[in-house]
């Protein structure tokens, strides 16, 4: 296309000059004539091809975009990757040409080299839009499959990349050096290199750790606590990760710095919806004793209570228990209140249907585990017609026969225990909505089926222990886990229910302990 142009060109030129001088123009005049015929009809050409360019073929690449069946594609024009090929051609044809509209070839160098430059220029636009849609593209991809790794850290690794060499490629045209005797100079000033993109080095090396460790992700709640930092995470670069604080302050953090120094990422207590709550009730010694017949009594009316003090009041009351069984002595105030709290914890599980195994002893001896089912109707309409298969009839219980098979065929419905991998829950497909990689995704999360409603998690550790005991009364810590994980929801499920305990602790003859005036005063708090 460029020979055939500069051939018609040529012939034009050629024609001008003779006519001119036909029209009695000296050759210098004819030539000037000539130049400036040429020059408006190069600028025409330009002008055209830009029009082609910018009107017609990209409005074509458009439209075949928005037709596709294809979102990813959408992102090409979303970002205007092509948009800049409409400054490519235009220079390209002065490039070429203008060589036929000025005489002095000083000028004819510069020009071209200008135009050169020009079209490096776009060429690296163009890379970057492409980048910024192959980010987007795979952000989406990321995002369909519910993963929150971050690639903005290698975006900007990419830009720098096309940036560096984009911009070597330039200097060297513009100052007429090959671009390799440029790059080999760089070994001389390597020193400096690395010290000027010291930042940027360690920041993209700390990027690639935190991605590839997923140590952390985006909207992921962090807490550093040396740095007074708590909140979400809403932006991570090569250099800086952003966190929102909880309240609407904003920080920026040196990614380098969450290589070196510790955080708590709290995004695997939100995945698995479950938030310990560990705190300790100071009970004052001297209000614990032996629990009276009349506490027995009282106690004993409490439904959580009833049946712990009847079996415990019949090992108590049992002389052939060695003496050393401590835990099968004399009832104290305190012991019935860590069991109350044990209780009432367990009474407030959230319940989901599960299969677990049951260990049973058949009339041979022998000991096997089988799954019961509750409700057999249920059981099939969860699952489907086809499970009806490994269902069976056993001492009056209907149980599943060849559970493994079962597993294997019904797999996307059940998901099991990451505790008891015997154990396995039946689950439904929810609609879900949530962000990833800043874009709102919808997409269809398993829930597991709530057999009973409550505060706290079932499959969590549960321990109300007595620890060592201090000058201001022997510490008594609650240690378990509720489903509420977020944080202002949580403070008020915790506060309501160490309230309860301090209201009910006087009914087991207790009492809290806190330091009186005379004890204030001398100590000086």
């Amino acid at each position: 296309m460029t020979e055939f142009l500069k051939d018609i060109f040529r012939d034009l030129s050629g024609f001008l000059i003779t006519t001119f001088t036909e029209w009695g123009w000296d050759y210098d005049n004819a030539v000037i004539g000539k130049n400036i015929v040429n020059f408006i009809f190069i600028a025409c050409i330009a002008a055209l091809s830009w029009y082609i360019a910018k009107v017609i073929i990209i409005r074509l690449v458009h439209m075949i975009v928005y037709k596709t069946e294809n979102k990813y594609d959408d992102q090409l024009v979303n970002h205007k990757v092509v948009e800049p090929l409409s400054q490519i051609f235009p220079a390209a044809y002065i490039f070429y040409l203008i060589e036929f509209a000025i005489s002095d070839q000083i000028w004819v160098t510069r020009i071209q080299t200008w135009c050169f430059s020009w079209n490096v220029f776009s060429l690296i636009i163009i890379l970057f839009r492409a980048i910024d849609a192959a980010h987007d593209i795979i952000a989406d991809i990321l995002a369909q499959k519910q993963r929150k790794t971050n690639i903005r850290g290698y975006v900007q690794v990419a830009k720098i990349i096309v940036g560096l060499f984009g911009g070597f490629g330039i200097i060297s045209i513009l100052i007429g050096q090959n671009p390799l005797s440029l790059f080999g100079g760089l070994a001389g000033i390597s020193a400096i290199l690395m010290l000027v993109f010291k930042d940027s080095i360690s920041g993209f090396v700390a990027s690639v750790q935190l991605t590839s460790l997923d140590m952390v992700k985006m909207n992921d709640w962090i807490t550093m606590s040396g740095r007074n930092i708590e909140g979400n995470v809403v932006e991570i670069t090569l250099n800086t990760v952003k966190v929102r604080n909880f309240d609407n302050s904003v920080v920026t953090v040196p990614t380098a710095n969450l290589m070196m120094e510790s955080f708590i990422n709290w995004s695997n207590m939100q995945e698995m919806e479950a938030r310990r709550m560990k705190r300790t009730i100071m009970i004052d010694a001297n209000t614990i004793s032996t629990a009276s017949p009349e506490l027995l009594d009282r106690l004993k009316k409490n439904p959580l209570l009833t049946k712990y003090i009847d079996e415990r009041m019949k090992t108590a009351a049992d002389p052939t228990d060695n003496l050393l069984n401590f835990d099968k002595r004399e009832i104290t105030n305190l012991e019935l209140f860590r069991k109350y709290i044990e209780f009432y914890i367990k009474a407030n599980y959230q319940i989901f249907k599960k299969y677990k195994p049951t260990i049973i002893t058949d009339d041979k001896g022998n000991t096997r585990e089988i799954y019961i089912i509750e409700d057999k109707e249920d059981f099939i309409k969860l699952h489907g017609e086809n499970t009806a298969q490994y269902l069976m009839d056993y001492k009056g219980k209907t149980i599943i026969k060849d559970f493994e098979k079962f597993v294997k065929e019904c797999k996307q419905s059940l998901i099991v225990d990451k505790k008891d991998k015997k154990t396995y829950y039946p689950i439904r497909m929810i609609k879900n909505t949530t962000y990833i990689n800043d874009r709102a995704k919808t997409f269809m999360q398993p829930k597991r089926i709530v057999v009973k409603e409550g505060t706290f998690v079932e499959n969590g550790h549960l321990m109300v222990r007595q620890m060592q005991s201090t000058a201001t009364g022997v510490p008594l810590e609650v240690y378990c886990f509720t489903k509420i994980t977020e944080w202002a929801n949580f403070e008020k499920i915790q506060s309501a229910f160490f309230e309860h305990l301090f209201a009910i602790i006087k009914d087991f003859d207790l009492k809290t302990y806190q330091l009186s005036r005379d004890e204030v005063r001398e100590t000086g708090m």
